[in-house]
């Protein structure tokens, strides 16, 4: 499905629904880049670029598209398949 699709996840250490977040998209097949904002400052800026005022991660960047927070059922509707 996913092909050479690839999603990035800004995310921090120890987040739950980032972790979901990531397997949620690999089981998928999609390729995942993971952005850590508490250890890269360019991670950080690039993810305020994104995403202006967001206070909450997971914030993911798929195609032209970037989403705050983890939402499976969105995700699921966006890409046309079950969980």
């Amino acid at each position: 499905m996913a092909g050479d699709k690839a999603v990035t996840i800004f995310k921090t250490p120890g987040c739950g629904r980032c972790r979901a977040a990531k397997e949620y998209f690999a089981a998928r097949g999609f390729k995942i880049e993971e952005e850590d904002v508490t250890s890269s400052m360019s991670a950080k800026r690039r993810m305020a670029r994104l995403a202006p005022g967001a206070r909450v991660v997971p914030v993911i960047a798929f195609d032209d598209e970037v989403e705050v927070g983890w939402r499976p059922e969105y995700w699921n509707k966006r890409l046309g398949g079950a969980s």
